[in-house]
């Protein structure tokens, strides 16, 4: 029988430590039912599997994913028919059609071959629509549970490939309904750094006017407030913040504060932000993941924000 030896794994299971075999990243969950992580998993079956094409989760991993994959099974794409194997942990075979691209990304398994970035996210896209593929995610009004992850997984693949909303609507034919794709690249943003400040932008992208409308990543100067284009923000001198989210119009912003924010020192790094942020005529609101939770004390600060921007501007 063949097969692939792999090294034993340390008493620490490789998704506590960040440690993965595959390409450069760190596993977005754990990797159960699985020990090795997806791409590892990949390059394994592959081995056994030459002329096979790796698909969906696998490829999105490949192409630089870091959440979700490391639990799912390794598809991979065959012109000839194969018997699925019985046994667990093994790859699951499925039809290679005509004309699909494919490109060869790994630096190690050069002649490893999976889908084009477009073709990994509409089949991502795909999964999760069907739901065969959760994960948690807080409620947030107006929006399925299946509509929420579609965005955050299209946000984090804007992330980590050069894929364009264009790209993405082109790869999803004979995948995924146009118009389910076309709504959830309106929901998507390019911007958006991690999951949660998707969530955070998702949560929120009703409570400001009409007129107004909120940018991801956008950098501001600590000298005087202003707003700082592209250019500004990598060549001004002097001290400038980025936000996860900012209404220009307003002068609100919105930080999403992840783990290194609950140290103490950082925790007074970002009082004294807020405080000049205040001082600048700026609205600042910090969120951390168990205000996300609280849906209605969330909106409660950031509704507190913009309404005293809002007096703020018509005050005489």
């Amino acid at each position: 029988m063949r097969s692939v030896l792999l090294p034993p794994a340390d008493p620490t299971p490789a998704w506590m430590t960040g440690h993965r075999l595959g390409p450069d990243g760190w596993t977005g969950c754990e990797p159960e039912p699985y020990r090795w992580d997806i791409l590892t998993r990949l390059r394994c079956h592959w081995l056994l599997a030459r002329d096979c094409v790796g698909a969906g989760w696998c490829a999105a991993a490949a192409h630089g994913l870091p959440y979700w994959a490391d639990n799912e099974s390794v598809v991979l794409l065959s012109r000839r028919l194969r018997r699925n194997p019985t046994a667990p942990g093994g790859p699951v075979f499925r039809r290679l059609r005509d004309n699909l691209p494919t490109v060869n990304v790994d630096p190690r398994f050069p002649d490893l071959r999976i889908v084009d970035a477009p073709t990994a996210a509409a089949q991502c896209v795909a999964t999760i629509l069907a739901e065969k593929k959760t994960w948690w995610t807080p409620d947030v009004p107006g929006l399925t549970d299946v509509e929420v992850r579609a965005t955050q997984f299209i946000d984090a693949f804007y992330q980590c490939t050069l894929v364009t909303a264009d790209d993405v609507l082109a790869g999803a034919r004979h995948i995924v309904d146009r118009r389910r794709v076309k709504r959830l690249l309106e929901l998507s943003d390019e911007g958006a750094q991690s999951p949660m400040e998707t969530i955070l932008r998702l949560i929120v992208r009703e409570e400001i006017p009409s007129h107004c409308s909120w940018t991801s990543q956008v950098t501001v100067s600590l000298e005087d407030g202003a707003v700082l284009d592209e250019h500004e923000a990598r060549h001004v001198r002097g001290k400038k913040t980025t936000p996860d989210l900012v209404c220009r119009e307003l002068q609100v912003a919105l930080y999403y504060d992840g783990r290194h924010h609950t140290n103490a020192e950082q925790q007074e790094t970002d009082f004294r932000l807020y405080q000049k942020l205040k001082t600048l005529g700026w609205e600042a609101v910090r969120i951390n993941k168990d205000l996300i939770r609280d849906r209605d004390e969330l909106l409660e600060h950031v509704r507190h924000a913009v309404a005293t921007a809002l007096r703020l501007r018509q005050t005489p």
